[in-house]
């Protein structure tokens, strides 16, 4: 498969080595299986220098480097190091524990030094059904350091939990701390059980008045919608119809999903057939460019 001519910008890859002697790896709980990662990761590294190309290949003109939890957990060093290699292309979006009381002053110091577009938190609710670390005491002190710095927050609620919870406190924290850009990471796990318009349930249109809360729509959704017969192109159409245009914006999950990119762009483009021009424009480039991109080349201070 052949890419589109048609201009991307990847909101979500996750890039890695396989030199391991210098960026160590944290495989605990890794989705996969701790052995099947290694192993794949160890055959077919995601480097800057092989991705770029890739990228190069499929239109993709920047993106966003997430933080590759599985592999590396919090140490970003990869990942800051390939944004810093490629400052008009590539940013780096960290993953740090926002609960703890060092992190403030830690996102401040890699904010200010290197080349960081956002923040991404990550976690299941506790078992009282608490959210420490998005939305406790010393989470908040994270968030104000992100809003100072002009960063972008993405949350990633585990999936196979219920969603609603923490769909409410990703809005409340969005309603907090406006303007800062908040992003629902896979578009906040929306059910595909009941079709398109199901799954484009009520906890997700509640959140329509909410500006600056955003949506990643990545190929995780692409592979769970496929799974269960959901129309991609029919879940956007609603969904923009919903929020707008300005709200949603495209991520690959290179890197993590195992599909060439080649074949992820051609899936995006054609679950992006009932929006016109403008709108596939918008959610395929120019969101994800003013959300996550580099601050020179998305025209913004920094």
């Amino acid at each position: 498969m052949t890419c589109p001519a048609i201009r991307l910008f990847d909101s979500h890859a996750h890039f890695f080595t396989n030199d391991r002697s210098r960026y160590p790896v944290d495989v605990t709980g890794a989705k996969e299986g701790e052995a099947a990662i290694l192993k794949r990761t160890a055959h077919d590294p995601a480097t800057d220098a092989f991705l770029l190309p890739q990228w190069d290949g499929c239109g993709i003109e920047a993106g966003a480097a997430v933080q590759f939890h599985s592999l590396y957990k919090h140490d970003n060093s990869y990942c800051i190091d390939v944004a810093d290699r490629h400052p008009d292309r590539v940013t780096a979006i960290l993953m740090l524990d926002a609960a703890s009381p060092a992190t403030p002053q830690k996102l401040r110091d890699l904010a200010e030094r290197h080349n960081v577009r956002g923040l991404r938190l990550f976690g299941r609710p506790d078992e009282h059904g608490e959210y420490p670390w998005l939305d406790s005491a010393a989470a908040m002190r994270t968030w104000e350091v992100a809003a100072e710095l002009d960063l972008s927050m993405i949350v990633m609620a585990i999936p196979g939990v219920p969603t609603r919870a923490a769909l409410q406190r990703a809005a409340r924290l969005a309603e907090r701390f406006a303007p800062l850009p908040v992003a629902l990471d896979h578009f906040g796990w929306p059910d595909s059980s009941g079709g398109a318009d199901g799954a484009f349930g009520p906890e997700h249109r509640e959140l329509a008045d909410i500006a600056n809360l955003h949506f990643k729509f990545t190929q995780i959704n692409l592979k769970l919608f496929a799974r269960d017969g959901i129309d991609a192109a029919r879940f956007l159409r609603l969904a923009v119809d919903h929020y707008g245009p300005d709200r949603i914006a495209w991520g690959s999950d290179f890197g993590n999903s195992q599909y060439s990119l080649a074949d992820m762009v051609g899936q995006i483009v054609a679950a992006t057939a009932l929006l016109n021009d403008a709108e596939r424009d918008r959610l395929l480039f120019a969101n994800g460019m003013r959300l996550f991109g580099p601050r020179a080349a998305a025209g913004q201070k920094g």
